[in-house]
């Protein structure tokens, strides 16, 4: 008997896959229609009305909650361009009555201080606030595990939503910390309080004066937003990359930084054997070495060039200058800053446990002989930021506040910044009013702690002021603020000349103090003493 066949387009074949097919399409009909008759956020707003209905015990107003018609919740403001229905799941977050239960049903703290229903939430938390799921209104905290390194285009949206943890900086959008504390803003107001004590203005111009050596940071919270790479530290690029900026400067300026940056934090009391086991080079890195020496060229920092020191000294005189810095001090420069910074870096702790550190260090240097310097590293010594060992909760501050500097936009309206000069390198600007401050805070404005001790006598970039009211006078003190190229500290000679006039020149300190509030900082200056 024959074997029958069937043809592959014979009509039997074919309706069975058009059978097939529709009932596929049926399947995925059904799915969609049941999609859109329930989704995500219908499910949130059963769970909240049955949540608030638990919480009362008048039956009336019970079976209204219950009944109240499940829809979305939206905050449109025409002026800010934007869509905000994160209320469409979060919807507790003005009911005192849920205090006691989770997200997305909790009530927001302190909610009688903003009206949400008219500024919504993403003004604040940022993510995409016409989203009314999960994933696409937050897009959080495993970014990087789910899409790979950051891709706005991918994404499909601008900002994923800030963590908790740095959400004050969005109150920077409508309020001004510069101008005074922002109430319920603490990290904010503390990151900005590090700012002024630790001179970033020194270097950064930031919002409204300051220098240009370094990076301007007016725009930082947007500036490095979409930069490429991922940050080890947090899940996105932009909170990653400022942390790590502050936690280990040299981190994010060249390929490869990142295991020097392992090195340079480590903890001064670390194990002795695996000090013992770094190279020369990697001892450098780990001692921050280069923060005031140059090794690629023949260029001055804020020590002298350390590029060719094997071809101008032997290796007795650079044994001696790294066990007794004080001693063996080049013309020219500070003497005590070296001393200091090394010890804060646990360099003699470590000789003293290993011996074997300092012969690494002088066999390395007297093998630095010189070579051919680009003109690129010859035209000027690199600007580089030194370690400031901040703890957790100041890193925290300092990021808060660096992510509230943002580029002014048609959204978010800010406090207009003071236009800027490139010319000379310098920024004009109107700079910070003196008038009326004291004198400790006008020297947090004029950046003096970011080259001069006020707590100990020890040397940095200058002399130490902690004793200098024990050691001149009022009229001295004056005059080395007015000239300080003219009023040289005997036996310690400024380095390098000008670089004080320069500095407070780009701050726009000489145009901008007053003689009453130069009286403020002289007479602060005079009270200093040296006593704790």
């Amino acid at each position: 008997m024959a074997e029958k066949r069937v043809k592959l387009f014979s009509s039997s074949f074919m309706s069975f896959w058009f059978m097939a097919m529709n009932f596929i399409l049926v399947i995925l009909l059904m799915w969609t229609v049941g999609a859109e008759y329930a989704p995500e956020w219908k499910k949130y707003q059963r769970e909240y009305y049955k949540l608030f209905a638990e919480r009362t015990d008048d039956p009336e107003l019970k079976a209204k909650i219950l009944s109240t018609p499940l829809e979305v919740q939206q905050v449109w403001d025409p002026k800010l361009e934007f869509v905000d229905r994160c209320m469409t799941c979060h919807m507790g977050f003005d009911n005192p009555a849920m205090t006691d239960v989770p997200q997305p049903y909790k009530v927001h703290p302190d909610f009688e201080q903003h009206n949400f229903r008219l500024i919504g939430c993403v003004v604040c938390h940022e993510g995409q606030g016409s989203a009314t799921t999960v994933h696409n209104a937050h897009v959080m905290h495993d970014l990087e595990e789910r899409f790979g390194p950051y891709d706005a285009q991918h994404i499909g949206w601008e900002r994923p939503l800030l963590p908790l943890e740095y959400v004050e900086a969005s109150c920077q959008k409508c309020h001004n910390v510069m101008e005074g504390p922002i109430p319920g803003a603490d990290h904010l107001n503390a990151g900005w309080q590090l700012a002024q004590e630790n001179g970033c203005k020194t270097c950064h111009y930031v919002v409204d004066g300051g220098a240009k050596q370094a990076p301007e940071l007016s725009y930082s919270g947007t500036k490095f937003f979409n930069k490429e790479g991922y940050s080890d530290a947090y899940y996105d690029v932009r909170f990653g990359y400022l942390k790590e900026s502050l936690r280990c400067p040299q981190a994010n300026m060249e390929d490869g930084a990142k295991e020097n940056c392992s090195a340079e934090l480590v903890e001064a009391s670390a194990d002795a054997s695996a000090v013992a086991s770094l190279s020369g080079e990697e001892l450098i890195q780990k001692y921050q070495c280069h923060t005031c020496h140059n090794f690629t060229a023949p260029v001055q920092g804020a020590g002298p060039s350390l590029y060719d020191i094997g071809n101008r000294h032997d290796e007795n005189y650079i044994r001696e200058s790294i066990t007794e810095p004080d001693k063996v001090v080049v013309e020219g420069f500070a003497k005590g800053a070296m001393k200091a910074a090394v010890t804060s870096y646990g360099l003699y702790s470590d000789i003293e446990a290993n011996p074997g550190v300092l012969d690494t260090l002088v066999t390395h240097l007297a093998g630095l002989k010189g070579g051919e310097a680009s003109a690129e590293a010859a035209a000027a010594p690199a600007v580089v930021m030194p370690n400031f060992n901040f703890n957790d909760e100041e890193l925290r501050n300092m990021v808060v506040f660096l992510l509230a500097l943002q580029e002014p936009t048609v959204a978010w309206p800010q406090h207009a910044f003071v236009d800027k000069s490139e010319s000379n390198g310098a920024a004009a600007s109107a700079g910070p009013s003196y008038t009326g401050k004291s004198g400790e805070e006008i020297i947090k404005l004029a950046g003096c702690v970011a080259c001069h001790k006020l707590d100990g006598p020890e040397r940095s970039v200058g002399p130490s002021l902690w004793d200098i009211g024990a050691r001149y006078d009022k009229d001295y003190i004056r005059e080395s603020i007015l000239w300080p190229d003219k009023v040289m500290t005997p036996g310690e000679p400024a380095y390098p000349k000008g670089l004080m006039k320069t500095t407070l020149d780009g701050l726009g300190f000489y145009k901008q103090i007053s003689v009453e509030a130069l009286e403020t900082l002289v007479d602060h200056l005079a009270s200093l003493k040296g006593k704790s």
